[in-house]
């Protein structure tokens, strides 16, 4: 492993030591389970739904659901449940963990592993979209770090897009059999259904599953985000199908402050508005400094960067690096101010993900 100037953590590698290979945990995939796909119904009448099946021409089944007496009503997917576990006990559990237990993972049979992602032909730079704003130098800085890229190959392909009934609202990555790590301002906390698309791009994906439960600390939001909260800027999302089975998925580490200040081979995967309003689109950039800030607590890390590239959309996209045994997230992207961006981990991060796992295998 390579280690930085100041000692301490191992530093992510860099591409001179990844060239030499990775020892990445292999899976079998589990035999197929049954899943569950559940539906909120709103009638204006007590009377019990009548639910049919029929088999549909395409293999599929469809179900139909008849109110009796009922003048209007709706039907959607329905809302993840909510699991809210306190930090301070996050932190101790995380303290016990061994780090093995979030390691990375791919599946058997699978050996597609790059250290690099295929980049998209031509750069697509912000302001070539008709009516385009323009790039703040606080959010954005020159030269801008930023690439388009289509790669399903693994890592790559755990990047996922989170999408509420109120429209896209960000970025995620497969971090478990069955989870998603996104911020907490993604998760929107309003009622209504939580959608996940592995690598989509231009309108079409490899996979697609719903939230089930949502695992957080505090429920951040865009109206209260604040350098009070910022810090519990992360949830986990458990899902209906087995999406990291089949993908693989990250692991999970806590950040250290020896890796400070330094310019290291962090990485960066997320859907950002100015290379595509709808997100339609998948960035990534690489090697730039992380920082802790004067705003997080004992336990929770706020990590700022002048040097690594954000704009809307991005948020809840991995920040991450290589080691010996795959890529693991350190933190994920939670916003911006006037000179900076953060990025939010530390081990109630951790903790997080190992208590949404362990609950949810």
């Amino acid at each position: 492993m390579d280690t930085n100037t100041k000692g301490g953590a191992p530093a992510p590698l860099t591409d001179r030591k990844l060239s030499a290979g990775m020892d990445i945990r292999r899976h079998e995939p589990p035999a197929a389970e049954a899943m569950v796909a559940r539906f909120d119904i709103t009638t204006d009448t007590d009377a019990t739904p009548e639910v049919t099946l029929d088999r549909a021409a395409d293999g599929r089944w469809r179900f139909s659901v008849s109110v009796a007496r009922g003048q209007t009503g709706s039907i959607e997917r329905a809302a993840p449940e909510l699991v809210k576990l306190d930090r301070r006990t996050l932190v101790r559990e995380a303290a016990r963990m061994d780090e093995r237990e979030l390691a990375p993972s791919i599946p058997v049979g699978l050996d597609d592993v790059t250290i690099r992602p295929r980049l998209a032909r031509g750069k697509l730079r912000r302001g070539e979209l008709s009516g385009e704003r323009k790039v703040r130098p606080t959010t954005v800085f020159a030269p801008d770090g930023r690439s388009t890229y289509y790669d399903t190959s693994y890592p790559w392909r755990c990047l996922v897009r989170m999408t509420r009934p109120s429209g896209w609202s960000g970025s995620g990555v497969l971090i478990g059999p069955r989870h998603v790590l996104t911020a907490s301002h993604c998760v929107d906390w309003t009622p209504g259904w939580l959608r996940v698309d592995v690598l989509y791009t231009n309108g079409s994906s490899l996979a697609s599953a719903h939230g089930t439960w949502a695992y957080y600390t505090r429920q951040v939001t865009a109206a209260n985000y604040s350098s009070t909260n910022m810090d519990d800027d992360y949830a986990v999302i458990v899902l209906d199908q087995r999406l990291g089975d089949r993908y693989g998925w990250f692991g999970a580490r806590t950040y250290s402050d020896s890796w400070d200040g330094e310019v290291l081979s962090w990485r960066n995967l997320g859907y950002p508005q100015d290379f595509s309003r709808t997100g339609d689109l998948a960035t990534y950039q690489r090697d730039f400094a992380l920082d802790e800030t004067d705003y997080d607590s004992d336990s929770g890390r706020v990590l700022e960067s002048s040097t690594f590239d954000n704009w809307p959309g991005q948020s809840g996209g991995p920040v991450f690096g290589f080691w010996d045994h795959g890529p693991y997230v350190v933190g994920v992207v939670s916003g911006e101010s006037s000179s900076d961006n953060f990025v939010a981990g530390g081990s109630p991060l951790t903790g997080l993900v190992r208590r949404a796992r362990t609950e949810h295998p």
